[in-house]
């Protein structure tokens, strides 16, 4: 990874971990994140400007974006759902941990990617196995039945999404690069078209929810201001990703190293939000910076 696509994934560590942690104190929905996110695009929406002109992206793009959108969608509801339920020092890190196997699992069954060495298979055996020691804070906590909860199964689903838009992604980027873009424009770009593309499939997601419709007096009572600034960390933080993807051949290295935000996670929740710290999340922390250092060198 080159050190301008490292710097990017630094500071986007910081920023996502900061917004995660403020969405679970702000009453977490999918439609606080959806319509944060959707206003963030918006807000940045001039970056379209940037670059070829949109009309000269191929087709294939916008089915890719259309699919990137989708998984955004689940991984927004995966996360809210889940810290409705949960504390963001427990579910933030399971929801970023399982994507750094998955992704380079589906990386090499459907995309022949054979990048990956045994160092990087033992970092991420490492970083997954520090995830799962985290619910385990008092000794009744360790039976499966932990595990086989409405919150872990909701980070499930934001891990899964999380592994949908980090594949289809890279392939989008691709073909804006062979459209003539470059890896900073095409990285600003994206990140506009996703953040608007993800409000457009959960608009109607949300007026199909009951639970979600009721959440929108409270979003109108924290104000505009909140939800812009909310929804600039959020595209802000992952267009730098997208940055440093492509300027990156391999996805999985820059979706592992992200995984710095777990350990800035955990600590945001404990200190700030005065969950509960324990024996267990120092130790599954320290396992998973192990297996990160791993895979960054």
């Amino acid at each position: 990874m080159s050190p301008a696509a490292l710097a990017l994934v630094l500071v986007s560590v910081c920023m996502h971990a900061g917004w995660n942690v403020l969405g679970k104190r702000n009453a977490p929905s999918l439609s606080s994140f959806t319509l944060a996110y959707g206003a963030g695009g918006a807000v940045m929406l001039p970056l379209v400007l940037l670059g070829p002109s949109l009309t000269a992206l191929p087709s294939a793009f916008w089915g890719w974006l259309a699919l990137s959108g989708l998984c955004q969608m689940l991984y927004m509801g995966g996360l809210a759902w889940a810290y409705a339920r949960g504390d963001v020092s427990v579910l933030y890190p399971i929801a970023r941990a399982l994507p750094v196997v998955l992704v380079p699992l589906v990386s090499i069954v459907l995309l022949g990617s054979r990048v990956l060495d045994r160092w990087d298979g033992l970092g991420m055996v490492l970083v997954v196995a520090g995830a799962l020691c985290l619910p385990l804070s008092h000794p009744q906590a360790r039976r499966i039945s932990t595990y086989l909860t409405p919150a872990m199964g909701f980070a499930l689903l934001a891990a899964a999404g999380t592994v949908g838009y980090s594949l289809i992604d890279k392939q989008a980027l691709a073909l804006m690069q062979g459209a003539g873009h470059s890896g900073l424009t095409a990285g600003a770009v994206f990140m506009v078209l996703q953040a608007l593309m993800t409000l457009s499939w959960s608009v109607p997601l949300l007026a199909l929810l009951p639970a979600e419709r009721r959440r929108l007096p409270a979003l109108r009572q924290q104000g505009l201001t909140m939800l812009v600034v909310t929804g600039l960390m959020m595209t802000c933080t992952y267009g730098l990703v997208l940055i440093a993807m492509a300027l990156t051949k391999e996805v999985s290295y820059v979706v592992a190293l992200r995984q710095l935000s777990i350990p800035v996670g955990v600590l945001m929740g404990v200190l700030w939000l005065k969950e509960p710290a324990s024996r267990a999340k120092a130790i599954g922390t320290l396992v998973m910076l192990a297996g990160l250092v791993l895979v960054a060198l």
